[in-house]
C-alpha cells in the first residue's frame, strides 16, 4: 500500500466535472472581456468624435465589423487568463507545466504535419457530401474577407487560434488532469470540448473538427510538447485556408 490516500468516487466525479468546465470558463471570461474592451472602447471613441473602425474594418457594416472583432479579440486574452492561472499555480514551472517543452527528435511529427491536413479536409469533404452537399461548398472563403481584414483573419486563423485554444485545450486542461483522468478519457474529453467550442456556426462544425481535437491530444500524449501541437493545428488550419484560395 502506498499509504496515499484515493478520492471516493463522489470527489473524483466533482473533480471531473470541474476539469471539463474549466475550457467554457475561459473562453465566457474571454468572450466578456472582449465585448467590454470593444464596445467600451467604442462607444467612449464615439463620444470623443472619432471612430475606431478604421484599419481593418474600413467598408464593413456594423455586424460585420463586430463579428471580426470579437473573432479576433478574445484569442490574446484567452491566452493572457490561461498563463495568468497557469503562473499562478504552477510558480516558475509553469511553462513546462503547459507543454511549453521541445518535441522528442524524429520522423513522426513532421510526417504527422505533412499527413495530417489532407485527411482533415478529406473528413470535412465527406461531412459535406453526406449532408447532400457538394465538397466544394465546404471551402468558401468569406464574402466580406478584403484588404485588412483579410489579413486580420489570416492572422486570426493560422497564429492567434492555434496558440490561444492549445493553450486551453491541451496546455491548461492537459496540467489540470494529471492524476484526475487517464492520458486517454483526458484525450477524449479535450477533444469533445474542443469541438463543442465550435459548434457556433452550425451543427455540423463540431463533427467536422472532432477528429483534428483526437490527433492533436494524441499529439500532446506521445510528445509531450504544446509547440508540437500548436504547430499541427497552425498547419491544419493553414491547408484549409489555400484550399479557400483555391478555389476562388
Amino acid at each position: 500500500m502506498s499509504g496515499v490516500p484515493h478520492p471516493s468516487p463522489a470527489r473524483r466525479a466533482l473533480r471531473i466535472v470541474a476539469l471539463g468546465l474549466r475550457p467554457p470558463l475561459f473562453l465566457l471570461a474571454a468572450g466578456l472581456a472582449a465585448f467590454a474592451l470593444v464596445a467600451g472602447s467604442a462607444r467612449l471613441l464615439q463620444m470623443r468624435g472619432a471612430t475606431l473602425w478604421g484599419f481593418p474594418f474600413a467598408g464593413f457594416d456594423e455586424t460585420e465589423r463586430y463579428g471580426l472583432a470579437f473573432a479576433v479579440v478574445p484569442l490574446p486574452i484567452l491566452a493572457a487568463l490561461v498563463v495568468w492561472r497557469a503562473r499562478r499555480r504552477y510558480g516558475r514551472d509553469w511553462t513546462r507545466a503547459l507543454g511549453f517543452v521541445a518535441p522528442p527528435p524524429g520522423a513522426a511529427l513532421p510526417l504527422a504535419l505533412l499527413l495530417w491536413p489532407v485527411l482533415q479536409l478529406a473528413w470535412i469533404s465527406l461531412l459535406a457530401i453526406l449532408s447532400g452537399r457538394s465538397p466544394a461548398s465546404a471551402f468558401q472563403l468569406p464574402y466580406w474577407l478584403h484588404g485588412g481584414s483579410l489579413a486580420v483573419w489570416l492572422a486570426w486563423l493560422v497564429v492567434l487560434a492555434p496558440a490561444a485554444e492549445e493553450l486551453v485545450f491541451r496546455g491548461d486542461l492537459f496540467a489540470r488532469a494529471r492524476g484526475v483522468l487517464g492520458a486517454g478519457a483526458t484525450v477524449g474529453l479535450s477533444a469533445g470540448l474542443f469541438a463543442l467550442s465550435h459548434g457556433w456556426a452550425s451543427l455540423a462544425q463540431p463533427l467536422g473538427v472532432l477528429p483534428l481535437g483526437l490527433a492533436l491530444g494524441l499529439v500532446r500524449v506521445r510528445t509531450g510538447s504544446l509547440w508540437a501541437c500548436m504547430a499541427l493545428h497552425a498547419v491544419n488550419n493553414a491547408a484549409l485556408v489555400l484550399v479557400m484560395f483555391a478555389r476562388s
